[in-house]
């Protein structure tokens, strides 16, 4: 081959892979399973499950009107009531072990996007307890998500994972209807609910107590509560125009006579405290209160663990929440935290044993 043909051979090759790498990066951002560019084509329904590399692409893409946002103890929620009830669009916005900052980091995202009609969130109290730092992208979750250009995208663009993997996943559950319309996230699928699995993460029967357990100082998550409390009130009342639907959701009796067994129970009733008595200060807030439910809370039938409930309780609430049952005010609150304080005194000195046995 001479030097001629050499050079001819070395063009077709060079152009043979820019097209094929062109294909490539077309393919991807046409089908696109983080939804970095667009919602779904061809009338695709959207797969929903990837929530941290889903989320930002969701927030700028979808069109929506309200937001449903939560840790995990939000993810089987069916939106789709949400839009049948209150005539809305709602898009989840969800965060495993969701802080307020990191949740408060998309739900900022959305209103810059949209002005909000209403956010339904799902608080669970170990949010209020989280430090104030966003954790959203690091060695795991890539920065490119999070910014508007295409420059970073190379490696969205040209990844094996996304080629062989998320995309053919995609297909898969749209086929299925897995994870799409108001089941986006959901996890419950092949999980198992009850007793024996619930207490499987906790093993109460090894504790032994001679005395009730003192209840430590808690001056650093005092500031940490204070933090998160001040950002919740600032989000609220920086969007008078958006309606907040507060859901305050049933955590097993484990979670709470583990709070109690290590000192921490007390802690934990001063965050949830300070976290709806400052909501309920707010005109566009509304809450509704679900941990005193006992014959929720009691029944490990429910749970996989201490804290994830079977998705049975996610739809009993919204449809409480729906008919205005449940709520609270600045004037039945004390109540409940009365009924609180009873509550978890019933759980570690009775119910708890129910399960595990006692002297």
């Amino acid at each position: 081959m001479d030097e001629a043909e050499k050079k001819k051979a070395l063009k077709r090759l060079l152009i043979l892979t820019g097209a094929e790498m062109i294909l490539i990066a077309f393919f991807v951002w046409l089908m696109d399973p983080f939804y970095q560019y667009h919602a779904p084509f061809f009338g695709m329904d959207a797969v929903l499950n990837d929530r941290d590399n889903q989320m930002p692409g969701t927030i700028r893409n979808f069109a929506y009107d309200s937001v449903l946002a939560g840790s995990s103890l939000a993810e089987n929620f069916d939106s789709a009531f949400l839009d049948g009830t209150y005539g809305c669009s709602t898009l989840k916005v969800v965060r495993a072990s969701g802080s307020v900052a990191d949740l408060l980091y998309y739900l900022e995202m959305a209103q810059e996007e949209r002005e909000l009609r209403n956010v339904f969130w799902c608080l669970d109290i170990a949010s209020v307890c989280a430090p104030t730092e966003v954790t959203l992208y690091g060695e795991d979750i890539p920065r490119y998500l999070h910014t508007d250009t295409i420059l970073d995208d190379l490696p969205y663009l040209y990844n094996k994972e996304v080629l062989m993997e998320k995309i053919p996943v995609m297909l898969a559950s749209a086929h299925e209807g897995i994870n799409t319309g108001g089941q986006a996230y959901n996890w419950a699928r092949n999980k198992q609910f009850g007793a024996q699995w619930a207490m499987r993460a906790y093993d109460r029967g090894s504790v032994t107590l001679q005395e009730p357990p003192v209840q430590r100082a808690y001056d650093h998550e005092a500031w940490l509560i204070a933090s998160n409390v001040a950002l919740l009130k600032e989000e609220v009342t920086s969007h008078p125009r958006t309606r907040y639907r507060f859901l305050i959701p049933p955590l097993s009796l484990l979670w709470w006579d583990c709070a109690y067994v290590n000192g921490e129970l007390e802690m934990r009733i001063y965050a949830l405290d300070q976290a709806v008595s400052a909501l309920l200060t707010c005109e566009n807030a509304e809450v509704y209160y679900f941990q005193n439910e006992e014959s929720i809370v009691c029944n490990l039938d429910y749970y996989m663990d201490m804290v994830h409930y079977s998705p049975d309780i996610n739809q009993y609430m919204l449809e409480r929440m729906a008919a205005g049952e449940n709520r609270v005010d600045e004037e039945n609150w004390g109540q409940a935290v009365a009924g609180l304080r009873e509550l978890t005194a019933y759980i570690s000195e009775e119910a708890v044993y129910g399960y595990y046995g006692g002297d």
